[in-house]
């Protein structure tokens, strides 16, 4: 999954990364295996600390 890529690639794990989203591990966890959805927040805050800037890449990582 490309999430997942862009989250190594940044040096994060998915523990860190749900503290940097004041949320859970599970529920990230859920969000990024497609058990639950991101809310529209959620996905601007990912965009801003995974360094997710072009259109394009957002759609194939958050809409496919």
């Amino acid at each position: 999954m490309l999430l997942k890529g862009k989250i190594v690639a940044n040096g994060l794990t998915q523990r860190v990364l749900a503290e940097k989203m004041k949320i859970s591990e599970n529920n990230l966890s859920a969000k990024i295996t497609g058990k639950s959805e991101f809310d529209l927040s959620q996905v601007m805050m990912l965009c801003e600390i995974l360094n997710i800037n072009d259109p394009d890449e957002k759609c194939k990582i958050f809409l496919c």
